[in-house]
């Protein structure tokens, strides 16, 4: 799906899926799969949770036209300026202790990206800074850390971005929070 154009939205508001609107998928695990993921993407991306609650109706025998839809959502997905009006990406992140969701956050950037690599180091560096927040906390409250935090992102273009020690001259303005966050990784 990276090479695939963005869609303005998730779900052509005209769709109607049912039981037998077409031939049956051929590989329903990899629906459920995707669905499965795209569900837990609601909590901070509420915006796709209609189009997502809808392919999940039809988790036992998905159709073509339904794996459509799911592909239309990940397109959706795929388009990081997605406020029409603003051009702004959506931030989120997720924070675990164990198995235990402890903090999130969904919030639009202050700042228009020019990228998808851009808008994801941001929504890292912020991530990051919860992360730091909780940590000295559960150190405050005197809560032993057993194991390193880990961030994980999507983009492997902010993946490098954040090992690599090499400035890139188009990455300057996110100047600060690639040094925040390269320093960071840098001590594990």
């Amino acid at each position: 799906m990276n090479q695939s154009n963005p869609m303005p939205t998730p779900m052509v508001s005209s769709l109607r899926l049912h039981k037998n609107d077409s031939e049956i998928f051929d590989d329903p695990k990899k629906y459920r799969s995707i669905v499965g993921a795209l569900q837990f993407l609601t909590i901070t991306r509420p915006d796709i949770a209609f189009a997502v609650n809808k392919c999940s109706q039809f988790m036992h025998q998905p159709t073509i036209e339904q794996w459509k839809a799911v592909k239309r959502i990940l397109r959706y997905l795929q388009d990081w300026a997605t406020d029409l009006d603003d051009r702004r990406s959506i931030s989120g992140y997720l924070v675990f202790l164990g198995s235990n969701l402890i903090a999130w956050k969904c919030e639009k950037q202050s700042e228009v990206s020019r990228s998808s690599t851009k808008a994801e180091y941001r929504a890292v560096a912020s991530a990051q800074t919860e992360v730091m927040s909780i940590q000295q906390f559960l150190q405050e409250s005197q809560v032993s850390q057993q194991v390193t935090p880990m961030i994980y992102c999507d983009n492997q273009s902010t993946c490098h971005l954040a090992v690599n020690p090499v400035m890139h001259s188009c990455c300057k303005h996110l100047e600060t929070d690639l040094h925040f966050l390269r320093e960071l990784v840098n001590r594990k």
